[in-house]
């Protein structure tokens, strides 16, 4: 096999595992995890990793994506926090991969891999959010679902995010390990 061969299978199979089964239920409709998982597999890799150059570029990189996978869910599960959330779960499975760390020379250690991977978001969840409520200073809306989660909202959290990890000398991406089913 070749190595080009050999990543499209590792793409496919993040685009698969990054979003498991109680990622995104209750979302309003049935298939959003087979479209989400869909739409992750046709994401062109280099075009993410040249949106990290800057966090303008990876911002509209992200928001294009969102608004795109937003459009591919059936109309009674168009949810802005559900595509966010996949979309930040596969990204982040991207950038903790061995495979596309060597292909891609992703940093090898901990602090340049913060620096290289600093405007990931954290994925949010409500294990998420009150992990990040509770640490905060920041008057933040009480948490939902993901269902009803909108960008003002979740632009909230992510500053706050950005703070928390700032102080803990991380990327923001990492307190999902942090805080992921500890509540």
């Amino acid at each position: 096999m070749k190595e080009s061969e050999f990543l499209l299978q590792i793409h496919k199979r993040i685009s698969i595992i990054s979003v498991g089964a109680s990622a995104l239920r209750n979302q309003g409709a049935s298939g959003i995890i087979k479209i989400a998982r869909d739409y992750f597999y046709q994401i062109n890799i280099n075009e993410f990793v040249n949106a990290l150059e800057t966090e303008s570029s990876y911002n509209l990189f992200l928001n294009e994506h969102t608004e795109s996978l937003i459009f591919s869910f059936p109309e009674n599960g168009k949810s802005w926090g559900a595509a966010r959330k996949g979309l930040n779960l596969f990204f982040r499975e991207i950038a903790y991969n061995k495979f596309f760390s060597d292909f891609y020379d992703f940093p090898r250690n901990l602090a340049e891999f913060n620096k290289k991977f600093n405007f990931l978001e954290v994925p949010l969840d409500r294990d998420v959010a009150l992990g990040i409520f509770n640490e905060t200073d920041m008057i933040l809306p009480k948490w939902k679902s993901i269902k009803t989660l909108t960008q003002e909202s979740s632009d909230l959290y992510q500053v706050a995010a950005n703070k928390i990890a700032q102080n803990e000398k991380i990327a923001r991406v990492n307190l999902d390990l942090k805080y992921w089913r500890k509540n």
